[in-house]
């Protein structure tokens, strides 16, 4: 059987299509080639930086002890980089208190509240030290004792702080209905609670 010839410039036309699909298919390939080095590189790029920022992450933790003699609550940073404290506020019955004797006031509202200890006061903005702490009271006189033990299930501490290089900030709480303190809460930013930060010991 005698095979017809082709017309040539049909066979041209067949072999132009079949190398323009080749071309194609190569070029898809190497589309995604390229897509998924992109899709590698950034993904590796946010595990360092996440690597790197897990090398500096600070740790905040309240320490709360007691006795017949005092009341003490101290904030520490055991974490690996420094703690930019933006606020700490002291929550009773889920009410902000702005001083101490303000809370004093809150627990025995029908009578003068007096406190005496050592107090100290952390403005917003203030470093912790990797391995630093801070006494933040330190109460000695046995009525205000009584008084913050008793009601020390009311009460509820929380402190946002953050590190120094840019990333997620940590709020803490200690204290309340938490039989032990929970583990920070990440959040993007501190919310604004800066006008209910603490002041220890001075105002109503």
């Amino acid at each position: 059987m005698t095979e017809e010839p082709r017309d040539p410039a049909a066979v041209k036309r067949i072999v132009e299509l079949k190398g323009f699909r080749i071309d194609l298919v190569i070029a898809v390939c190497a589309l995604l080639v390229s897509s998924m080095a992109t899709v590698a590189s950034v993904w590796q790029s946010r595990v360092v930086a996440e690597q790197l920022a897990s090398q500096v992450w600070p740790y905040v933790a309240f320490q709360t002890t007691y006795d017949s003699n005092d009341v003490t609550l101290s904030i520490s940073n055991e974490g690996l980089g420094p703690a930019r404290v933006r606020w700490i506020r002291l929550l009773i019955d889920g009410k902000p208190q702005r001083t101490l004797i303000g809370a004093m006031k809150f627990l025995q509202p029908n009578k003068e509240p007096e406190i005496r200890g050592i107090f100290s006061d952390l403005s917003p903005g203030h470093v912790i030290r990797v391995g630093g702490s801070a006494t933040l009271f330190r109460i000695t006189n046995k009525p205000a004792i009584a008084l913050l033990v008793k009601n020390y299930h009311r009460m509820l501490i929380e402190a946002c702080y953050c590190p120094i290089i840019d990333g997620n900030c940590w709020i803490m709480r200690s204290g309340g209905q938490q039989s032990t303190p929970s583990d920070p809460q990440t959040v993007a930013v501190c919310p604004d609670y800066a006008a209910q930060m603490l002041t220890l010991g001075t105002g109503p």
